[in-house]
């Protein structure tokens, strides 16, 4: 049986080339700054063992589901996934699936791009942190510590002091966001491609750097020890509450980027000849060794300095700048650190900007140069709008002094009221709980039900094409019963039941 989709779209100039691609829009800040904070707040060894589970068994059926979904549909991803309802006989209102995806994809952008304008400011500061100690100390100054001569409170209130600057934050927002959407407008191959062959490889060469140099002049053994050897008195405790099989499947998702639509989209672009069992294994083994080795090129010198294991992003902007300062090559590891921050929020903003992107430049009815011309404004309009969003993110995350300064109007706004999971946030805040916590479950939920129940045995089997029956047969029933329960339950856990804790804690 032929794809269900008629036209020709442009394709991956190879598996490889796939791949990185792949595994940058995977690979993001939640790989490098999620992923410790998450393992620092449940139990360290123990929750690697859960992700590890949930990423193999949960996340990879549904990476492999929305890969097959896109290629079977083909055009565009809501087009993608209507035509193949179509083909199988099912309701076109699944359509919805791609659009919450979309729009997932789209919302996330909005304010990724602010964070990764944080760490590409972090980055340029600290190379003019490195330049002024090398022309006040000499070459001799690459070697040693950052920040040298300056105050504890002084390093750590870099941050505060940027978040204080709205108009640092725009322009850093801004030159990140022209950046992608400069990429996008030129295509698969012409753009998405080069940049993920390009910064992937600089990216897996940084990543190793860190971690040898992290493990030669931190605390290894005590790393070592919070992440592969787990207590499993605890990890029982910890199983039986049940956070930590949420928090764990739900870094799975987050990290495999699925939900969003963006595999799907990925998908539409992958030759017949690439084989998705295997290549959604090598996307998955590459994203969770990344996690784990990001664990190695922090927790050393964590543990090493005594800062918080379950920092987050208080502990990537804030004490790590202190270890910085007392570690050898500490100015070298700070810009190697933050650059490889940047390119990977990089390859993964491009990846979510290419979701809406590629809606833009509409189905097979249209020929190839209007496709590639609406792609072009698409691009530009949806960048504007990306912009504009994030300067209004940027402004909500200004801090209010106690006596009421810096105060403006979008870092009191509470867009969402006293509406339970969503109430008294700012934009930003509220956007990445709505996205995290309600569009990205539920676009998995439906992609489960979608490719477990409404697609046919026949189609799917087809497209995947299993080495074995044996192999396919165990793919279906995890897309069947055990992916749809527990991204259910992330969805239930995250949407309904958080929310009526946190009320009923807050008026005990």
């Amino acid at each position: 049986m032929a794809a269900a989709g008629g036209g020709k779209d442009e394709t991956w100039s190879g598996r490889a080339a796939f791949i990185l691609a792949a595994i940058g829009s995977a690979v993001g800040i939640g790989n490098l700054v999620r992923f410790p904070y998450q393992a620092g707040e449940n139990g360290g060894g123990a929750f690697v063992i859960v992700y590890m589970v949930a990423v193999f068994f949960i996340g990879l059926p549904v990476l492999m589901a929305e890969l097959y979904l896109g290629r079977r549909g083909g055009g565009s991803p809501v087009a993608a996934i209507k035509r193949l309802a179509a083909s199988e006989g099912a309701s076109s209102a699944w359509g919805m699936m791609a659009w919450i995806g979309m729009l997932a994809s789209f919302l996330i952008v909005t304010f990724y791009s602010v964070i990764a304008g944080w760490l590409l400011y972090f980055m340029v500061y600290m190379v003019g942190d490195l330049f002024a100690s090398v022309g006040a100390n000499g070459l001799g100054a690459l070697f040693g510590p950052a920040f040298v001569g300056r105050e504890a409170d002084d390093v750590t209130g870099t941050f505060g002091a940027l978040l204080a600057s709205p108009g640092t934050m725009i322009l850093y927002h801004g030159i990140f966001i022209a950046v992608c959407t400069f990429i996008v407008s030129r295509g698969v191959k012409g753009g998405i491609e080069k940049a993920a062959t390009l910064l992937m490889p600089v990216f897996f060469v940084l990543l190793l750097v860190l971690s040898i140099i992290s493990m030669t002049t931190g605390n290894a053994g005590e790393a070592l020890n919070f992440l592969f050897a787990p207590d499993l008195g605890k990890l029982g405790a910890q199983f039986m509450n049940g956070e930590i099989l949420v928090n764990a499947i739900g870094q799975a998702f987050f990290s495999l980027s699925l939900g969003s639509a963006m595999m799907i989209t990925y998908g539409i672009y992958l030759s017949r000849d690439t084989s998705i069992p295997s290549s959604a294994m090598t996307v998955a083994a590459a994203d969770t060794s990344v996690a784990l080795i990001a664990g190695l090129a922090i927790f050393p010198v964590v543990f090493q300095f005594g800062l918080p294991a379950a920092g987050g992003l208080g502990l990537i902007f804030g004490p790590l700048l202190l270890a910085f300062q007392q570690m050898p090559l500490g100015g070298l590891f700070g810009i190697a650190f933050f650059a490889m921050g940047v390119f990977a929020a990089l390859t993964s903003a491009i990846a979510l900007f290419e979701v809406p992107a590629a809606t833009a430049k509409g189905d097979f009815d249209l020929d190839d140069a209007e496709r590639s011309k609406r792609r072009f404004m698409g691009t530009l309009l949806i960048g504007g709008l990306i912009f504009v969003i994030g300067v209004l993110h940027a402004f909500s995350q200004v801090p209010i002094g106690s006596d009421g300064s810096g105060g403006n109007f979008f870092n009191e706004w509470k867009p969402f009221g006293n509406l339970p999971l969503l109430g008294g946030k700012t934009l930003l805040d509220a956007t990445d709980t709505l996205t995290g916590s309600v569009m990205l479950p539920l676009g998995g939920f439906l992609v489960s039900v979608f490719a477990g129940y409404a697609v046919t045995q026949s189609s799917s089997r087809e497209e995947l094409g299993f080495a074995t029956e044996k192999a396919y047969q165990r793919w279906r029933f995890l897309i069947r019963y055990i992916c749809p329960f527990f991204v259910g339950l992330i969805l239930v856990w995250g949407a309904v039941l958080a929310p009526i804790i946190a009320m009923l804690t807050a008026s005990s």
